[in-house]
């Protein structure tokens, strides 16, 4: 059985550490992907949130900055994707 080596295996996650705050991972692909779906389910939400409000239920508020925000989020993530 092979010795485990805490040195060897904290530089393997440091070296994976700076790849993904590089923004190399994951890839441009995947993360554009991510964010598509993400705005796309931030719009339902807001969808639901407006008709909730409409209809008086006092959540559909909520819905709606758990949506707004969850657009915003996957913006401002798509734009960095652009500059990396």
């Amino acid at each position: 059985m092979e010795k485990f080596d805490l040195k060897k295996h904290n530089e393997k996650i440091f070296a994976f550490t700076k790849v993904a705050a590089n923004g190399g991972y994951p890839s441009k692909k995947v993360a554009r992907i991510g964010s598509v779906i993400g705005n796309i389910i931030g719009i339902i939400l807001i969808l639901v949130g407006v008709v909730s409000t409409t209809s008086r239920s006092t959540w559909g508020i909520g819905s709606i900055l758990a949506g707004g925000l969850t657009v915003i989020s996957n913006i401002v993530n798509l734009k960095r994707i652009e500059k990396v």
